[in-house]
């Protein structure tokens, strides 16, 4: 196995310097995002990398575990824990999975590598959330509007994941 490579906690994202992480992660495996030469990581996909051993986290001089890095990011949201559980669920199927904020779900997941558009937008939901049907509505809309399928992601209390695919029907 690699040599972990070595990245600094920077407000609610990791960086590390160097072609070594960019290489290592983002041109290989499509992790972060690449910003004037540095890789930058979301908290979570700092949270899967680490655990796998792959980076260490520093807060300037100081070393993070796992849990102490998961805890960062559970003050910062608060489904941290069953977003991560996705996450890491569909990395281990082989899918590349990137943010989706700006569609209004929490992840885009390619089939492979990122050559062709994402096809899926993954919702994370717990399973006793309440939701609006209109709430629904509007992500199967945004998804179909930008020729996505829209997958619910259901959390249970056992920590296990259900995928729904929710698709408009014409009658």
């Amino acid at each position: 196995m690699k040599e972990p490579v070595t990245f600094q906690l920077s407000g609610d994202r990791v960086f590390s310097e160097g072609e070594k992480a960019i290489n290592r992660f983002y041109n290989k495996r499509y992790f972060g995002e690449v910003i004037n030469g540095r890789l930058f990581l979301s908290l979570i996909e700092a949270a899967y990398l680490l655990k796998k051993g792959r980076i260490r986290v520093f807060r300037g001089k100081k070393e993070l575990s796992f849990e102490e890095l998961v805890e960062l990011g559970r003050k910062r949201d608060d489904q941290f824990d069953i977003k991560l559980l996705v996450y890491t669920d569909l990395r281990d199927r082989g899918y590349t999975v990137k943010s989706a904020l700006k569609f209004g779900s929490h992840f885009r997941v390619y089939r492979r590598g990122m050559e062709e558009h994402s096809q899926w937008l993954v919702w994370v939901v717990p399973e006793n959330a309440r939701i609006s049907p209109n709430d629904i509505t509007a992500r199967v809309r945004v998804a179909h509007g930008v020729r996505k399928n829209m997958v619910m992601a259901v959390v249970d209390e056992d920590n296990d994941v259900v995928y729904y695919q929710v698709n408009w029907v014409k009658f």
